[in-house]
């Protein structure tokens, strides 16, 4: 994993990364295949998840689940590169409406570089749930495998 992080470290740096579908892809997916998730079997690894049934457009990223489907959900909402900041309040409300019908344990909003980590199942507004940030540029491994084991 720590060979995994450096890479992608690098290409961040260099910024490779272009755009939402290169994180989700050439970011996310190496880093959930590296953490023991199956990115090849569809009911493990289902990307963009329709979370809320009664709207058309709104699809969760990546969404995994750990061989029962329903508990222990993870969501990951994808953003461009740079982009985690641009309306960061917006998007968490895009997380608890995704959350409102079917709600996972913990989801995460992640640009590549920024990770933001919260725990869905806790109460009040969803960004007071957040409980742990990592950058990926600047915070060190240690801090790394801390906030990362949740995958």
């Amino acid at each position: 994993m720590l060979e995994i992080l450096q890479d992608i470290r690098a290409r961040l740096r260099a910024n490779e990364y272009k755009n939402e579908e290169h994180v989700r892809l050439s970011l996310v997916a190496r880093i959930v295949a590296a953490s023991g998730w199956n990115i090849w079997d569809p009911t493990e690894v289902y990307t963009e998840f329709k979370a809320t049934e009664k709207e058309d457009n709104t699809r969760v990223d990546v969404a995994l689940f750990a061989k029962n489907f329903e508990a222990d959900t993870i969501f990951i909402e994808c953003k461009g590169h740079g982009r985690i900041g641009d309306d960061l309040a917006k998007v968490e409300r895009q997380l608890r409406d995704y959350n409102r019908n079917h709600s996972a344990l913990f989801t995460i909003i992640t640009d590549g570089q920024q990770w933001r980590f919260y725990y869905s199942l806790t109460s009040g507004e969803f960004a007071q749930k957040l409980f742990a940030k990592v950058d990926l540029v600047v915070d060190n491994r240690v801090q790394f495998k801390s906030s990362l084991g949740c995958f």
